[in-house]
């Protein structure tokens, strides 16, 4: 039996002291600091959004429509960055132990 809790030892990085790992990662500091760039982005065109639909310009229709499919394409980023996200902290808590892999 104790051959087998070696060999799934053998499996685990060995960083030393789980002390040793920078929290949050480097892949979930990159994936938080690009939902924080993707989060400014979204409140700028929210912003300038809101200042077209108040303008009343007809004129403006075409700009709406283009500011709308922009704060979706970039929600839709936010989602990919959210999963690359929280599968960055799955793996850390793995790697220290706290859940199974």
């Amino acid at each position: 039996m104790k051959k087998e809790d070696n060999a799934s030892q053998d499996n685990l990085p060995n960083a030393g002291c789980p002390g040793q790992i920078k929290i949050p990662t480097p892949r979930e500091r990159e994936s938080l600091d690009r939902m924080r760039a993707l989060k400014e982005d979204v409140r700028e065109l929210k912003k300038r959004l809101r200042d077209l639909k108040s303008s009343g310009n007809k004129k403006d229709p075409e700009k709406i429509s283009a500011l709308e499919e922009d704060i979706m394409r970039l929600k839709a980023d936010w989602e990919k960055w959210e999963k690359r996200w929280k599968e960055a902290v799955r793996e850390r808590m793995i790697y220290l132990g706290h859940e199974d892999g």
